[in-house]
């Protein structure tokens, strides 16, 4: 696959706006809990998109731990950000608004993780369905839920209903199986708002372009992939691209392309990938990207 040189000046303009490219600011209310910063994005995403986005801001989408800071993300959501219960209607959550949170079980059905940056890891905190589906679903090593009917004394939510919901959402209003602030699993094809965790400062939301030596954008991609240095001393001298399956499915080295790269994805199937970056000062990094068409 042939690799196009990026200008220099273009590169420029595209580092400029590199952050708004996934998420507009005037769409974006910022807050914070515990220490932590969020944010509340009001641009309706799919699940994969929400927290490709998520990742590419420098966060991930939210892992709720505790109930105070469920009460700080629903609170945020529905008064700060002012999001409207009826701005959408998810048809397999009963017909009401949601808002997209880190849980998932797309790895393994019935093995829940907070995994909002996507990338096959993380805290494992429920473990199977409940009574509204097969039953038996338990919390694993004690950790916070507050799946649907969970006010009411059991856990009726996630159900896997239709065997096509694998991602986790905040209800804004009450549906069959629970309640306006409880967790529901519903399809990660739909189109929502979406919060992100950050684990750095309010200083790191405004630089968080800082905390890697590359850029990527636009990131999902449609048709080609930008990626550029953020330090000029630097070039990119080998890259490898992998999907989802941990599948080797672009490779180059010996690039000495400068600071600019552009690669063609209008080929590639939709889906995750993982992108290795090697520097000329020997360093690597892992970045993921969403291609979409």
């Amino acid at each position: 696959m042939k690799i196009i040189y990026a200008l220099t000046a273009i590169a420029t303009l595209f580092t400029a706006t590199l952050f708004s490219q996934c998420a507009d600011t005037s769409n974006i209310y910022t807050f914070t809990y515990g220490g932590k910063n969020y944010q509340v994005v009001k641009e309706a995403k799919n699940w994969t998109n929400a927290s490709s986005c998520a990742v590419s801001r420098g966060g991930y989408l939210v892992h709720i731990d505790s109930q105070g800071e469920q009460t700080a993300v629903y609170n945020a959501i529905t008064v700060g950000a002012g999001v409207s219960s009826t701005y959408a209607s998810v048809s397999d959550g009963g017909n009401v608004a949601y808002v997209w949170i880190g849980a998932t079980d797309r790895h393994v059905e019935g093995t829940w993780l907070w995994d909002g940056d996507y990338n096959n890891s993380g805290p494992n905190f429920w473990s199977g369905q409940g009574t509204a589906g097969a039953g038996g679903g338990v919390p694993v090593n004690s950790s916070y839920v507050n799946w649907g009917g969970t006010a009411l004394g059991t856990a009726e939510e996630p159900d896997d209903y239709l065997g096509i919901q694998d991602c986790g959402a905040i209800g804004l209003a009450t549906w069959p199986h629970g309640a306006a602030g409880e967790w529901n699993d519903i399809s990660g094809l739909n189109s929502l708002y979406y919060v992100i965790e950050y684990d750095d400062t309010v200083a790191g939301i405004n630089n968080h372009a800082q905390k890697f030596q590359s850029q990527l954008y636009p990131n999902p991609a449609s048709d080609f992939l930008n990626i550029t240095t953020t330090n000029p001393t630097q070039q990119i001298t080998a890259l490898k691209m992998y999907n989802q399956m941990g599948e080797l499915v672009y490779a180059t080295a010996e690039i000495n392309s400068g600071e600019n790269i552009s690669i063609n994805v209008s080929n590639f199937a939709e889906g995750i990938y993982f992108i290795t970056l090697t520097f000329s000062n020997g360093e690597m990094e892992s970045r993921k990207i969403s291609v979409v068409h």
